[in-house]
């Protein structure tokens, strides 16, 4: 499976890429529609083209358009931060695949993903607990943020605080205080607990 994600915000667009490659997805990443377009035009078709509502080049639902003519018969989704109902049903009848908010947990980025690329319709606006399509999701899992999910994945495959710091080009501190977070959340001890906690959980 091929995927294309394009999102103006690079810590997204690297945790897209952490979350899906270590999923067997091939992943292409692109800052804006243009770049993103030009990645389509330059390769062998995408399975799904995943864009950002708010990033250049979209000018409302004319991005999806673009997307959908020049996609090379990829099927195209939204997602966002915040979107009001009529935005996304819109984009659905202009024959968008669907749209998720980017507060999901990190497991059903992928199970979303894969279900639009295969052609199912999804459409988690509703879904403000955040539930995958087949399954609910826990407390703890609501309420994390794309930027600690992204810290946990790091501190998941074994990185050190300095290693995430370097990696993501955080701050120390900044890395410290979304540590500290995700302990408070998972009611842990130490950041290995956190991890642990997470990992019992069912978030890895």
């Amino acid at each position: 499976m091929r995927v294309l994600i394009a999102d103006d915000q690079e810590m997204l667009r690297e945790m897209f890429d952490a979350i899906l490659s270590r999923a067997q997805i091939q992943v292409a990443l692109a800052h804006d529609v243009d770049s993103a377009l030009a990645k389509v035009a330059q390769s062998d078709p995408f399975d799904l083209i995943l864009l950002d509502y708010n990033m250049p080049g979209m000018d409302g639902l004319d991005g999806v358009r673009r997307a959908l003519s020049e996609g090379k018969g990829a099927r195209v989704a939204l997602m966002s931060g915040n979107l009001s109902a009529h935005i996304v049903q819109d984009a659905l009848q202009l024959g968008a695949v669907g749209f998720f908010p980017k507060k999901l947990p990190a497991r059903d980025y992928e199970k979303a993903i894969r279900a639009m690329a295969a052609g199912q319709k999804i459409n988690l606006l509703e879904s403000d607990a955040a539930a995958s399509p087949d399954q609910p999701v826990s407390n703890v899992e609501k309420r994390l943020t794309s930027r600690e999910v992204l810290v946990l994945q790091h501190l998941h495959s074994g990185k050190s605080i300095e290693d995430v710091v370097r990696e993501l080009g955080l701050k120390e501190p900044t890395v410290k205080f979304i540590v500290k977070t995700l302990c408070r959340k998972f009611k842990a001890n130490d950041p290995a607990e956190a991890v642990a906690i997470a990992k019992k959980d069912g978030f890895f």
